[in-house]
């Protein structure tokens, strides 16, 4: 089919792929298109203005691949995994520092990796000052 458009309404034994829906009602469009599939899999930048939490503007959708970029670490998951906080050591390696088995909050996440980074490594943690941290 046409890129942009499904060739035909999608059954039990076809997987729809959608790459980067972009804002909110084209995530619920494809959503409504793709309920007769059996995998629908968006493959996504996340952007725009559900990114204070973590995960997607469909709330019924597993994230089974997350990374999302958090100060002074990320936050990832790889499906069937546990949730990850991950805090950056200045010599650019990471460190799990919690696990979560449901999705966590990102404002807790954020602190967690936050407080970790500033009480271990102090302002010699920064990966965006010239003369601090490992990478620069």
């Amino acid at each position: 089919g046409t890129p942009g458009r499904l060739p035909k309404t999608p059954d039990a034994g076809d997987m729809v792929l959608v790459v980067n829906p972009g804002p909110q009602d084209q995530w619920e469009d494809c959503d409504k298109k793709t309920k007769g599939a059996g995998v629908a899999v968006f493959l996504n930048s996340i952007s725009g203005g559900w990114t204070y939490e973590l995960g997607g503007p469909l709330k019924d959708f597993e994230q089974v691949y997350y990374l999302k970029r958090v100060s002074k670490g990320w936050v990832f998951r790889a499906y069937p995994g546990k949730w990850q906080a991950l805090v950056e050591a200045p010599d650019g390696t990471t460190i799990v520092l919690e696990t979560y088995d449901e999705r966590p909050l990102l404002r807790d996440v954020s602190k967690l990796v936050r407080e970790f980074s500033f009480n271990n490594y102090g302002l010699m943690n920064d990966r965006y000052a010239k003369g601090f941290g490992g990478r620069l």
